[in-house]
């Protein structure tokens, strides 16, 4: 092997591999089509748009200073191929504003047709808990009479949102599940991933709740 052959070696290694989401193309700009501006003053989205999944991270300061996230998904990709996306965006959210500083976050639904791994832990969690039994059993006579802060609860207990949590944690955020609103409950046979979780639950049909229609984190 010739000096040339080694020097060009030489600094292959030397040069630093790109990581996937700085290939990533995020698109910024103020999103002034965004709703709420009176008590705004600053909103910057974020964008990532590939074929079938287009995600938008916006960065929110009130006018009482307040930092907040806002997250809006078009994407049939299943969560885990998302991730380099969310990454890339997040990334660049922090180049501009530490992700430290914010407060909050309004993510929408939790999962999504072509995705429900994080609403199955949920869905088990709740076919297990005495106080969702009840509340379908006997409402409105039941122990609780909302089922939004029990969904909360074994949400956090079963870490269905985990590979979220994982992105926040690298950047030395830590992320909670706080508030939800409109819980969806099925029958289990009627639970749009029954098939892959029939074979825990032979010979019954409970109702399980499962997915909500808007979530809300803190940071």
């Amino acid at each position: 092997m010739n000096k040339l052959v080694l020097l060009i070696l030489f600094l292959l290694l030397l040069t630093p591999t790109l990581s996937a989401q700085e290939h990533i193309s995020v698109k910024t700009y103020v999103d002034k089509k965004a709703s709420g501006w009176a008590y705004k003053s600053k909103d910057q989205a974020f964008v990532v748009e590939i074929p079938d999944c287009k995600i938008q991270w916006n960065a929110i300061e009130s006018k009482k200073g307040n930092l907040s996230l806002r997250v809006r998904k078009k994407c049939e990709k299943p969560f885990k191929d998302q991730i380099t996306i969310h990454k890339a965006i997040l990334t660049k959210i922090n180049q501009k504003i530490p992700l430290t500083n914010f407060q909050s976050i309004s993510w929408g639904p939790l999962c999504h047709k072509s995705d429900w791994s994080w609403c199955i832990p949920i869905a088990k969690a709740s076919l297990n808990s005495k106080d969702y039994i009840d509340y379908w059993k006997h409402y409105p006579n039941s122990k609780i009479t909302s089922i939004n802060k029990l969904f909360v609860t074994l949400a956090n207990e079963s870490h269905s949102y985990k590979e979220l949590s994982d992105i926040f944690s690298e950047f030395g955020v830590t992320l909670k599940l706080k508030s939800v609103e409109k819980v969806f409950e099925y029958r289990l046979k009627e639970l749009p991933f029954y098939d892959q979780i029939k074979s825990d639950y032979p010979n019954i049909n409970p109702r399980a709740m499962f997915n909500v229609g808007f979530a809300y984190f803190t940071l």
